[in-house]
């Protein structure tokens, strides 16, 4: 009998047990759905509810942190990304993220930093540790490791449009024409069309143009600007660029459309590039000379010319777009590949 007795109340413990962890796997799913609806302080109710359950529960404290991020609570979500980090379990990786992203949204970047370089020791391949690491410390004029946590989150996550941005961003701080512009011709094929396209576009366009002046039709002043790629791998690219937008008051350009005069800019700049190549290697010339001179060998400048200018909202782009379906496709094939 005093067997039996036991046996009930372990299996009442039992389904005890297992009816706790349905009504936290519940309660969790509730917050999720919850927050995904923006009910936010629902949200918040219900993962409370389940770290009632279980104060240990790796995936509602972390949704709690979320919730408290999204929020702008910073100190609250602060508090459980701690949490979940010293249980050193799952959701690890997104914990680093939410906590470097709260000390730098209250002001304390140097913390920022330091909790982003805590999460790379453990996952150095992350895209957003990385990237975030990137744009910290460029707020903080810290280019040098900008730059490096920049290419890092690239290598790791080449789609990442916002990655290519900040590389930009800061090579451009750097005074290194040539390596700021790459990135955002990149940038500018993942995402063509967008509001924040049209500003990546307008500072590319920009750039090609720094240093040429335009006195009257017989002068033309031509400077190139300081970079310290000048004397580098880039030299002769950032020279060429110059050459190029000054070639707009010649003879030869003077009755192409700005349209087509970059068409041709971006021609000459992916070929001087590739034949630059031969003598390099590395990130910039494996990844974005390697890609751009391609364009010039498959005879895919134009078209990319054209698909990177939709931004504009121009209806040269637009009609050329529809009148050369061909020519799209065949650059919808090579984007692909």
């Amino acid at each position: 009998m005093r067997k039996i007795f036991a046996l009930t109340i372990s299996l009442f413990i039992a389904l005890n047990i297992f009816g706790q962890e349905e009504n936290l796997k519940e309660l969790i799913s509730q917050g999720i759905e919850n927050h995904d609806q923006g009910k936010y302080e629902e949200a918040i109710a219900k993962y409370k509810a389940a770290l009632e359950i279980d104060k240990k529960s790796t995936l509602a404290n972390y949704e709690l942190s979320y919730t408290y991020f999204v929020t702008k609570q910073y100190e609250e979500a602060i508090k459980y990304s701690k949490i979940v980090i010293k249980q050193n379990t799952d959701n690890q990786h997104e914990s680093y993220v939410i906590l470097g992203s709260c000390y730098d949204l209250i002001g304390k970047p140097s913390k920022a930093i330091e909790m982003y370089e805590e999460g790379l020791s453990k996952f150095p391949n992350s895209n957003l540790l990385n990237y975030n690491l990137a744009l910290t410390c460029y707020n903080q004029k810290e280019y040098a490791k900008a730059e490096k946590a920049a290419i890092n989150a690239i290598v790791s996550k080449p789609t990442h449009g916002s990655s290519h941005i900040i590389l930009s961003a800061i090579m451009r701080e750097k005074g290194e024409r040539v390596k700021s512009i790459l990135p955002q011709y990149y940038f500018l094929m993942l995402e063509p069309n967008s509001k924040r396209s049209l500003i990546n576009y307008n500072s590319l366009k920009n750039q090609l143009g720094l240093g040429v002046e335009k006195k009257d039709n017989k002068n033309i002043n031509v400077s190139i600007p300081f970079s310290s790629s000048t004397s580098s791998e880039f030299g002769a690219a950032e020279m060429m660029i110059s050459l190029l937008a000054a070639s707009k008051y010649t003879e030869k350009n003077r009755d192409k459309n700005d349209q087509e005069f970059f068409v041709e800019t971006n021609k000459g700049i992916f070929s001087i590039l590739g034949e630059l190549q031969k003598d390099n290697k590395g990130f910039w010339w494996d990844l974005y000379v390697t890609k751009f001179y391609d364009l010039v060998q498959t005879d895919n400048y134009e078209a990319f010319s054209y698909y990177i200018s939709q931004s504009i909202n121009n209806e040269l782009v637009k009609d050329w777009i529809v009148n050369n379906s061909d020519k799209m496709q065949k650059l919808e094939d090579w984007l692909n590949k």
